[in-house]
């Protein structure tokens, strides 16, 4: 059995994936409303694979009754490549907060998040931190960009909205680039969509929750959140699943459909996992259309980032001074950079403030943009601003550099 209890002690071993949430949920309600323990130990030594659909409604759990008065420690992972997991997903940190640090950075993947439901720019800078996760990491078309965001938007505020969640929300996302895919998770600790939307078949709840224009109340919403994820999930080819009350609704590429399981153990709260293919231009057209009509987005992630005017403005400071000194740093800006051209003839590199950046990092975002857009068009769509002359001789020497390299091997001051 991958999960027991023995007495305030949860012991789970072996691989936990998306079905054993449940279960671990359902253990820790015993232990504290059946055995009355106030103190529960968590042990993960035997684990061998945790998935963050498991992890993050369970941590929602675990803050709801720590706020109640419960006590949690954590015995980590055996596997030192596990526990470092644990520790920079931050799923160890709302376990045990005193022993771990909450994880700040943003590599391929938003570590889990808690977010207040009374604090709606804190959701604001949720989204921009997985918006610039996919620009530094992804090849996405605009268009697909806005389709992630408004997805994840929509999930995040039905937290705030309608869960009625002592903890505010919880938030994770993976970029997957083999696959070319993102992957949120979003929980809370809530009263679930069946209870939100006053029907008592949950399974019934969870299929009218993804139709179109259903909400509980027409005054705080339009009701198309899970609606347009859901769609935005299917016709990228990506899953989709919502875990609440007694249902389990999912659908996959292997399934026919939407599929909707009714469970022997209930979940208390609301978990949404949405898996989104990126490489679909046409994405957001198709998914989000209410109504009959195409969704437009009115001023979106790129629009608030970048444009000033007409343009597509990149200030080199302020978006690419953490990666000055390094060459993956340098792969990182360059993948905004070229992010950005896919759908604008031009766009505009404002120096001003940039002293200086190392050889590494010029020649992995300039050099290798001049050999692969050639110099035309390198020379055309690609407009440098407030460039002094350190910054244009680091820039020129790298291109020299690079044409006679090619996209090879990388020069011998790579970091």
């Amino acid at each position: 059995m991958p999960i027991a209890r023995r007495n305030n002690t949860i012991v789970a071993t072996g691989n936990l994936i998306f079905g054993d949430m449940r279960r671990l949920c359902a253990a820790l309600f015993k232990a504290i409303h059946e055995k009355r323990y106030t103190d529960v130990v968590l042990d993960f030594s035997g684990c061998g694979t945790v998935h963050q659909s498991v992890m993050l409604p369970l941590i929602a759990q675990i803050v709801h009754y720590r706020r109640k008065g419960a006590d949690f420690t954590l015995v980590p992972p055996s596997s030192d490549q596990l526990d470092r997991l644990f520790a920079h997903t931050n799923w160890a940190h709302y376990i045990q907060p005193e022993r771990y640090a909450l994880n700040r950075r943003i590599e391929k993947h938003l570590p889990a998040i808690q977010f207040d439901s009374d604090d709606i720019t804190h959701e604001a800078g949720i989204l921009e931190r997985v918006m610039t996760l996919l620009l530094t990491h992804m090849r996405v078309e605009r268009a697909t960009l806005s389709a992630v965001e408004w997805s994840l938007g929509e999930i995040l505020d039905n937290v705030i909205t309608h869960s009625q969640s002592d903890v505010g929300g919880f938030v994770q996302a993976t970029a997957y680039q083999a696959s070319n895919e993102i992957e949120f998770i979003v929980a809370d600790a809530g009263i679930g969509i069946p209870r939100s939307m006053r029907i008592s078949n949950h399974s019934l709840a969870l299929q009218r929750a993804i139709g179109e224009g259903v909400t509980r109340d027409q005054a705080i919403g339009a009701g198309n959140g899970l609606y347009g994820s859901y769609r935005v999930a299917y016709f990228s080819n990506g899953s989709f699943s919502i875990d609440s009350g007694l249902g389990l609704l999912y659908v996959s590429p292997s399934s026919e459909g939407v599929q909707i399981d009714r469970q022997r153990i209930p979940y208390t709260g609301t978990s949404v996992r949405c898996r989104i293919g990126l490489g679909d231009e046409t994405l957001l057209n198709r998914a989000l259309r209410f109504k009959g009509q195409p969704y437009e987005p009115a001023y979106d992630f790129v629009e608030r980032r970048f444009q000033e005017g007409n343009d597509v403005v990149i200030l080199v400071k302020k978006e690419a001074e953490r990666f000055f000194g390094f060459r993956s740093g340098g792969a990182q800006f360059r993948r905004i950079v070229e992010n950005l051209l896919q759908d604008r003839e031009r766009i505009v590199l404002d120096f001003e403030g940039v002293a200086v950046f190392s050889s590494s990092f010029a020649d992995e975002v300039f050099g290798r943009l001049f050999v692969d857009m050639g110099p035309r068009n390198f020379m055309k769509r690609l407009d440098f601003r407030n460039a002094d002359a350190t910054v244009e001789g680091l820039v020129d020497r790298a291109i020299v550099q690079r044409t006679r390299l090619g996209n090879g091997v990388a020069s011998s001051d790579s970091h």
